[in-house]
């Protein structure tokens, strides 16, 4: 059983490795051409990725196009799901980022050993509040999508985000799909 878990592992770090190349390979380039990754400012700074921009575009127009031929969207709910998708993470990524610095705000209250129990207080809440701003925002975009889809095609997809999950869990039962 190991050896499957090392095995499937081993094989999507290649795959990872090869797509980076093979697609654009940013960070590739980036050190052919002898520079140097950005020294990140803080742990809820984003750095350039190892996917350029037009990575990241090709690898979408591919999750487009298997989205498609997998639920059988037509051409208008193809573009009506990628807009919905782009559009929930566009609206979430600065939530995230102050999610982030909500944690690290905690984490730092937490390791002192003075830390006024107010203040650890009011740093949780906050960490609470910007999740809870992220789920609503997700079941919000959930909602949005399953309005631009029949009920056969919101099966299938429901289908297929249960199977990805398993497949990142590694097959592992012990959470709910």
């Amino acid at each position: 059983m190991w050896t499957k878990h090392v095995r499937r592992w081993g094989i999507a770090a290649a795959a990872a490795a090869l797509a980076a190349g093979a697609v654009g390979g940013g960070a590739v380039a980036r050190a052919q051409q002898g520079q140097q990754p950005p020294d990140m400012a803080g742990p809820c700074q984003r750095v350039e990725r190892v996917l350029t921009g037009d990575d990241r575009e090709a690898i979408g127009r591919i999750f487009m196009n298997r989205a498609k031929e997998q639920l059988g969207l037509s051409d208008q709910q193809a573009e009506d799901f990628r807009n919905t998708l782009k559009a929930m993470r566009d609206d979430a990524r600065s939530d995230w980022q102050a999610l982030c610095q909500a944690r690290v705000d905690l984490r730092t209250l937490l390791d002192q050993q003075n830390a006024d129990p107010a203040a650890v207080k009011a740093a949780g809440d906050r960490v609470k509040t910007f999740q809870g701003t992220l789920l609503d925002r997700r079941l919000d975009g959930y909602l949005a999508l399953r309005s631009k889809l029949t009920a056969d095609q919101w099966a299938k997809w429901v289908e297929l985000r249960k199977e990805r999950g398993r497949r990142f869990r590694g097959g592992f039962r012990g959470f709910p799909s």
